[in-house]
């Protein structure tokens, strides 16, 4: 029983991942060393108008607010493209029930299909992560506010935070009918944590008086304005995203369990 399980686990996962962990994957290295390339090169009005934007000092934090961004996005939005295709796609076509009638439970289906998709997710971080410490590393020197570690770490919260969304978002997409509302439900997800940042940029005024709100909320600017803590926040948030993400995947099971095929 064992063998043609992992079989059938496999079949599940080429189908789910197709090409898009490898298209991801490429794509965040470019975003990397790219931003890590470009960046020095812009005017230096534009680098001074991130500065003052984001609260932050030294060519080195404007690149890593700008790679921030790409490390939560790309994770993210290629795992949403597997979610769709695992979960969405066979709903939309009418082909659910077929999936299903296969002598496996609900549980083990969802388990084969979105597993794999976390893990390529997780994968294209952990990387994007550990090539930002090595893209920033020339840039940091005597003086600077940000080091090697705070980078790969942040690089790391951001990767558990995308990853504990996808966890959260298989629950909406089991009970949604097209593309297009998983679509829209997952960057409606994916912006959530980015609004306060948001507001940042275009309301400052909005924190007086709340600066400890402020350094709290303000996802990615934080991590630098706190980088020397970093490495020990990041211990805790990957711990507290594994327990989220276990809780999140518990939920969306039961969810499919209740779920009507049609």
């Amino acid at each position: 029983m064992q063998a043609p399980l992992r079989r059938y686990r496999l079949l599940e996962a080429r189908h789910s991942l197709g090409g898009v962990p490898l298209v991801s994957l490429l794509v965040g290295i470019a975003v990397v060393f790219f931003t890590a390339a470009l960046i020095p090169r812009l005017p230096a009005a534009v680098n001074a108008f991130m500065e003052r934007a984001f609260l932050i000092r030294g060519l080195d934090a404007v690149i890593l607010v700008n790679v921030y961004t790409g490390i939560y996005m790309l994770p993210f939005f290629g795992g949403v493209a597997g979610l769709m295709r695992a979960l969405v796609e066979p709903r939309e076509n009418r082909s659910l029930e077929m999936l299903l009638s296969k002598p496996i439970s609900r549980r083990a289906f969802l388990m084969a299909r979105v597993g794999p998709v976390l893990l390529a997710s997780s994968v294209v971080g952990l990387v994007m992560s550990l090539l930002t410490g090595l893209a920033v590393r020339p840039f940091v020197g005597e003086g600077s506010t940000v080091s090697v570690a705070g980078a790969i770490g942040s690089g790391l919260i951001f990767t558990a935070l995308a990853v504990l969304l996808l966890c959260v978002l298989v629950g909406p997409l089991l009970l949604v009918r097209d593309a297009f509302q998983g679509l829209l439900v997952a960057f409606l997800l994916w912006m959530l944590p980015m609004i306060p940042t948001v507001v940042l940029l275009y309301r400052p005024d909005m924190y007086e008086g709340r600066e400890r709100l402020r350094d709290l909320l303000v996802l990615g600017p934080n991590l630098l304005w706190f980088d020397a803590s970093v490495p020990f926040l990041a211990a805790i948030v990957l711990a507290v995203a594994c327990v989220g993400s276990w809780g999140a995947l518990v939920l969306g099971t039961r969810v499919f369990e209740h779920a009507e095929l049609r």
